[in-house]
């Protein structure tokens, strides 16, 4: 008895299918190769990074990440989940407790952002901090009893006014 090889599925009869089926693939490996570069996208950015410096950009990563969960909250994007907004912002707060820990004078090793602005203005940038972590408290208070996002848009600017006035005298321009 001779057997005979089958393909696992169907082949494309006509052009068109095997055109179909080319593009599908090509779609699907260019959407495949765009995540995995954008997941390595923090990574690269922080490659190279080591010691504080490494610390400090995982520490501004991670306030990133937690702002822009509640940002999301706030465009409709995503759905309003007080507890998500309470968990960020005692994120963020206990990190803005700790940034003048991560920024010893002269850590400025590539691919550091920090301008030296922060060690000649040090009285300035440590206010920023503790303003960073007194708002952050406040939004967490604001979202414990909160059942709509209008009830936490106000404290979450006045973050973002910190992370903004931080970064325009304190951080290399991107």
């Amino acid at each position: 008895m001779i057997k005979t090889w089958a393909w696992p599925c169907a082949w494309p009869t006509s052009s068109t299918e095997r055109t179909a089926k080319m593009r599908l693939r090509l779609i699907a490996g260019a959407a495949l190769v765009a995540s995995i570069l954008s997941a390595s996208g923090l990574a690269y950015s922080h490659s190279g990074a080591t010691g504080i410096v490494k610390h400090r950009m995982d520490a501004m990563s991670d306030i990133a990440k937690s702002m822009k969960a509640i940002g999301a909250m706030i465009k409709g994007e995503t759905g309003f989940d007080a507890a998500v907004v309470k968990s960020a912002a005692s994120s963020i707060a206990g990190h803005a407790e700790r940034i003048p820990e991560l920024f010893p004078e002269g850590s400025m090793d590539k691919p550091s952002e920090a301008l030296p602005s922060i060690w000649e203005d040090w009285a300035g940038f440590t206010s920023i901090a503790k303003d960073m972590g007194r708002e952050a408290k406040e939004l967490a208070a604001a979202a414990d009893g909160a059942s709509q996002i209008d009830q936490i848009k106000a404290p979450f600017g006045a973050l973002a006014k910190t992370c903004k006035a931080c970064h325009s005298d304190f951080r290399l321009a991107k």
